[in-house]
């Protein structure tokens, strides 16, 4: 289904409806704070493997959690300095994905050799209320075709409607993406600056 909502208070009606396919097991292109997604409810297998095949991405490739607030990251996240917890107060929500160790809660096939996660607390109200109507987290990556981000609606759904459950239009968003940080160590560790980068 293709829902156009609006940017800043989405109409509930479409949110529980992309819940709903969530938690189906469907996939479903999201915006956020900085590029659209693609995306799925954490757990749901055929899902992300889905999402692998549509991205034609490698099986060693890293996806991104996305969680509703602090508290549920701290489940499924390995954070015992408070220095790096306060460095994240600091930037999160917004457009970071933080680097960090997997705890044990976190699916064995979500994850590389690594075991880390990168994990993001978007700040886009669709991603928000999607997520206060989930119990688990989702999990995603970054929309584009072969050699370039879309960032307009209509565009990528000539590419993609047809491979996924829902998508929802939000406008166009943010063609920048993300700073990576790797939170593991401190100081963090800024891997690639992006949207947000005056940390």
């Amino acid at each position: 289904m293709y829902y156009t909502v609006h940017p800043v208070n989405p109409q509930p009606r479409s949110l529980d409806a992309v819940a709903a396919t969530l938690k189906k097991g469907g996939v479903a292109i999201l915006p956020t704070d900085s590029v659209y997604s693609i995306a799925a409810l954490l757990g749901e297998k055929k899902a992300l493997e889905r999402i692998y095949q549509i991205r034609k991405l490698p099986a060693n490739k890293e996806l991104s959690m996305y969680f509703r607030d602090f508290s549920q990251m701290s489940e499924f996240v390995k954070l015992d300095d408070n220095r790096i917890f306060r460095w994240m107060k600091e930037v999160l929500p917004g457009p970071y994905t933080i680097i960090l160790d997997a705890s044990k809660k976190v699916p064995q096939f979500t994850l590389t050799h690594q075991k880390t996660l990168g994990v993001r607390i978007i700040d886009h109200p669709v991603i928000q209320g999607l997520l206060a109507r989930l119990d688990m987290p989702l999990i995603g990556t970054t929309l584009q075709t072969e050699d370039e981000y879309i960032s307009d609606p209509e565009e990528f759904r000539a590419h993609y409607e047809k491979l996924v459950d829902d998508i929802v239009d939000a406008g166009s968003v943010s063609m920048e993406l993300t700073t990576i940080a790797d939170a593991r160590v401190f100081p963090v560790e800024i891997l690639r600056e992006g949207k947000g980068a005056d940390y």
